[in-house]
């Protein structure tokens, strides 16, 4: 009786040892490598400990039986209707799979680590046109200023030099009359039904007016220069005198000219002299 209370009680750790590591394994993802992925390119939306910032609180307890798999596919796919992106490289983003299941798994260490806040202000008036319209309350920018706010902030969508990424490239010409105040409004408001979210702190962002002011100055200096074609060789087409190929032919033309002239004086005489005697 006594050897089958010892081997009830192995059976029985041997189980709870097996469901443990099932559980980590369904998880997966190493936390301090998501960690440094999340730094890198979720915070500038979600704050540094996920506490939220233009994008979602993620330090909380989602709603969700396998939460390992939601963070996962959420972070992958997007979110539709939503200004949250797909990451994921075959969606078109810069992260592999196991980069997201790296930044999943930190999410979720997150839980009960920091409190969710409700903030209850009321919705801002969101502009419904695709574009929002110029606003013309904004300071004057700085672009040396601008460079700081847009690596902070922008850089991880847009790249660090506006060439794009998951974002839209920024090193073109803008469509508008006032590029400025385009850009102001467009970083101030967002653009509705795109991933750009608001950044004006009268939307619900982090930046201040002159912030963004700033970013727009310097956005509008990545404007790639003009590349000329190279100058190709031709034949010249000569000045007043017609250029040096022109005067290297005229000369040979007076040469074999006076050459045949001398030729042909030569002929003439030798033809007109008197018989010897």
């Amino acid at each position: 009786m006594k050897y089958w209370k010892w081997m009830m009680g192995a059976l029985m750790m041997a189980l709870v040892s097996i469901m443990f590591v099932a559980t980590a394994g369904a998880q997966g993802g190493d936390v301090t490598r998501g960690a440094t992925l999340f730094a890198a390119n979720c915070a500038v939306c979600h704050g540094d400990r996920a506490q939220g910032r233009v994008g979602a609180t993620l330090a909380k307890d989602f709603p969700a039986i396998r939460v390992n798999a939601l963070l996962k596919q959420t972070i992958a796919n997007g979110v539709a209707g939503s200004v949250m992106p797909a990451w994921s490289t075959a969606k078109g983003g810069p992260l592999t799979d196991p980069q997201i299941e790296d930044i999943a798994a930190f999410i979720q260490s997150l839980s009960h680590q920091a409190p969710t806040v409700i903030i209850t202000r009321p919705a801002p008036n969101v502009p419904t046109l695709g574009r929002p319209s110029p606003a013309a309350t904004m300071p004057p920018g700085n672009a040396e200023r601008g460079a700081r706010i847009f690596a902070e902030n922008c850089a991880v969508c847009h790249g660090a030099r506006g060439e794009g990424r998951i974002g839209a490239s920024l090193q073109k010409d803008f469509p508008s009359v006032n590029v400025q105040a385009a850009l102001d409004a467009t970083i101030a408001r967002g653009v509705t039904g795109t991933k750009m979210p608001a950044w004006s702190k009268a939307f619900g962002g982090p930046l201040t007016d002159q912030e963004i002011a700033d970013a727009a100055t310097f956005i509008r200096s990545l404007k790639k220069p003009v590349e000329l074609p190279a100058p190709t060789e031709s034949i010249p087409q000569g000045g007043n005198i017609g250029g040096w190929l022109g005067l290297l032919c005229f000369g040979g033309v007076v040469v074999i000219g006076a050459l045949v002239l001398w030729f042909g004086l030569a002929s003439a005489r030798g033809k007109s002299a008197p018989p010897a005697a």
